[in-house]
């Protein structure tokens, strides 16, 4: 953070050389939002690097925004998780500002690594959001919606160690739960902690969110999460927003409206099937949409090759034939809805020992089939005669 940012900030935002809680020193300014600033501070006792996010003055005499600020500690704290940022503590200072400390992270945002950088080459793609999809199945499991899933709330850290980090030289972290949604949560000291949200507001990201946040509001779920998710993971490997616009009505129009874009279209070397996967993590239908975060990053790493086998499917909606009339123009769409002729080597071998063993069996059984034949006509056979030779008159 540059100098004249920090001198820019009124006295009552500069916290630099306090010392909060009693045992938090304040450093230097790290980040600044909308709502807070974050700081690097130490632990007195332990020796330790903090980050300690502040609420801005202007908004600590608002209900609503202490309100969002408590639900973010409670909810980063409630999601045990590798990859979720840590919060260590929270209260508020002397002069009634509330604050958080969490864990500090040094690195950059999957936002700013793709400006950097451009898209992500698939196994990159794919672990960073594999990592990210075991945070968010810790909060859905804890009754909580992020809903403000986007790049920059993906962070790459690079001071963090774990074993969990799928062989990265760094560990993704999902942060910033200022606009948590804490579905149905009671505990001891925090009843009823849903938020400030009324139900049919639209809050987040519009860039990133599905739908039905978008036109009809009210209590969001983790389906949002995954059409977010989806949404990361299209900017992930073609380092571009999917649903852009000037103003929020071209935002609207493409998330509802438009058709969904393709990240082969910005990327032609993404993995065969994603365009697939795109379109399942993002379909408007909620029914037809991925249903968890882990069936949602499963699909993913087969697409990319990272699994036991390796997907390389088209479409996984294909649809579902019932005999009756045909009608022509039925089946002009359900031709434009079948796989392209032909098949590579490996489909083509597979299919070659699946019609083997299928032969096989028909033979195996038609032979059992004929032997049971055999014996059945045997037993249903009226016995055979015996003819006794008559007996020889005595010589005399």
């Amino acid at each position: 953070m540059s100098q004249s940012l920090v001198d820019a900030l009124p006295p009552e935002e500069s916290f630099e050389g306090q010392v909060v809680g009693g045992k938090y020193k304040v450093d230097r300014l790290v980040g600044s939002g909308g709502m807070g600033t974050v700081w690097l501070g130490q632990h007195i006792g332990l020796g330790n690097s903090v980050a300690i996010k502040f609420i801005r003055p202007q908004f600590a005499a608002r209900d609503d925004a202490r309100r969002r600020f408590e639900i973010e500690a409670r909810a980063a704290a409630s999601v045990d998780s590798k990859h979720a940022v840590k919060v260590y503590d929270y209260g508020v200072t002397d002069e009634g500002l509330p604050y958080i400390v969490m864990e500090y992270l040094e690195g950059e945002s999957l936002s700013e690594a793709l400006i950097r950088r451009g898209p992500f080459p698939d196994a990159e793609a794919a672990k960073v959001i594999r990592q990210a999809a075991r945070a968010l199945t810790k909060a859905h499991a804890a009754n909580i919606v992020h809903r403000d899933l986007k790049p920059d709330n993906i962070f790459l850290a690079s001071n963090v160690e774990s074993d969990d980090n799928d062989g990265l030289p760094y560990v993704v972290k999902l942060v910033d739960f200022g606009l948590a949604k804490m579905l149905d949560v009671e505990r001891e000291g925090a009843k009823g902690l849903k938020g400030p949200t009324q139900d049919g507001s639209v809050i987040g990201t519009p860039n990133f969110m599905s739908p039905e946040q978008l036109t009809v509001g009210g209590t969001p779920n983790p389906l949002t999460d995954i059409w977010s998710l989806g949404a990361c993971t299209y900017a992930a490997f073609t380092a571009r927003i999917p649903f852009e616009g000037e103003v929020l009505g071209d935002i609207v129009l493409k998330v509802c409206v438009e058709p969904l874009p393709l990240p082969s279209t910005w990327n032609p070397d993404v993995p065969e099937g994603l365009d697939a996967w795109f379109h399942r993590a993002c379909h408007r239908e909620t029914a037809k949409r991925f249903q968890t975060v882990e069936e949602m990053s499963e699909a993913l790493v087969k697409v990319c090759g990272l699994g036991v086998v390796k997907v390389a499917t088209k479409s996984e909606d294909r649809v579902q034939y019932t005999l009756k009339a045909a009608d022509p123009s039925a089946l002009e769409d359900l031709a434009n809805d079948m796989p392209p002729p032909g098949m590579n080597a490996k489909t083509a071998l597979l299919a070659g020992i699946i019609v083997g063993v299928c032969l096989m069996v028909g033979l195996v059984g038609f032979l059992a089939w004929r032997e049971k034949q055999i014996a059945e006509d045997a037993e249903k056979a009226p016995p055979a005669a015996v003819v006794v030779p008559s007996a020889k008159p005595a010589p005399r």
